[in-house]
Order: structure tokens, then C-alpha cells, then sequence
């Protein structure tokens, strides 16, 4: 049995959600963005929690801290936090249905965006808190779309 190299499907997600993160949006609508690297990081840990886990997703928050310009090891936690709660549950995520998978993300965005706030406050920044529940709204539209294109990478494999 040959290794699986997932480098090049890996790369081209984050390539993707860098587009993503980096399209310029007007007005009000910056807020509501979601966080299409932590998205796309846990979609990985999701599927292969063996191969990716809290290493690789601090490696893309590092990532998203440099791109983003926000002050080093922001992201890191966060995307951290993230993949370690997806590791808490790995053994049980293959059971489940997409509609619980959602709420899965759901929960762990929602306690991401209280540590986000809390990490804000800590700064004395604003934290934005009002617009987490559309930001969680608007990811868990994005996600089956991530979750199917990682799910394509992982059905190749089998």
C-alpha cells in the first residue's frame, strides 16, 4: 500500500481560502466574513485527525497571522483551540451526518469566537462579539461546500 501525499490537495484549499480571505468586501460586510482558513484547517483535521492536527493548524494560523497582519500567535491560538477540540471528538466524527458535523463546527466556531473575543478584550480592542452569530451563520453556509471538496480528496483515497 502506497502512502497518500495530500500536499497538492492540501495546498491548493489553503490557496483557495487565501483568495477567499484576501477578496476585498465593502462596507459592513468585512465583519460577517468568514474565516476561510480556520475553515478550510479544520476540514482537514476533520478527515485525517491522525495526519493534521493541532501542529498543522497552528502552522496555518501562523499563516493567516502573517497574511491577515494581525499580531503573531492570534491565529495560532485560535486555529490551535480549533483543531484540538476536533481531536477531543475524532473517534466519533466519522459517525456522523453531515447536519451533525454542522453542528459540530457550530459549537466549536461559536466557543472560537468567545476566545477570540476574550483575546481582543484582553488587548483592550473592540471584539466585535455582535457579528459572531451572522460570521458563524455565513461559515456554516461555506462549510458543506469544504467539507464535500475534502471529503472528494478522501473517498479517492479508499
Amino acid at each position: 500500500m502506497q502512502p497518500d501525499n495530500h500536499g497538492i490537495a492540501v495546498s491548493l484549499t489553503i490557496l483557495l481560502a487565501l483568495a477567499c480571505s484576501l477578496m476585498p468586501l465593502s462596507g459592513d460586510w468585512i465583519v460577517w466574513k468568514p474565516n476561510f482558513l480556520l475553515l478550510v484547517a479544520m476540514a482537514w483535521v476533520f478527515r485525517w485527525p491522525n495526519e493534521f492536527g493541532v501542529i498543522f493548524a497552528a502552522s496555518v494560523g501562523l499563516l493567516a497571522d502573517i497574511v491577515m497582519r494581525t499580531s503573531v500567535g492570534h491565529s495560532i491560538l485560535l486555529f490551535a483551540f480549533c483543531a484540538a477540540a476536533i481531536l477531543l471528538v475524532a473517534r466519533w466524527i466519522k459517525y456522523l451526518s453531515l447536519v451533525q458535523r454542522m453542528l459540530l463546527v457550530l459549537l466549536i466556531l461559536l466557543l472560537a469566537g468567545l476566545l477570540e473575543a476574550g483575546i481582543y478584550s484582553f488587548y483592550e480592542q473592540p471584539s466585535g462579539i455582535e457579528y459572531l452569530p451572522m460570521r458563524i451563520l455565513l461559515s456554516l453556509l461555506v462549510w458543506p461546500l469544504l467539507d464535500r471538496l475534502v471529503a472528494g480528496k478522501h473517498q479517492q483515497r479508499d
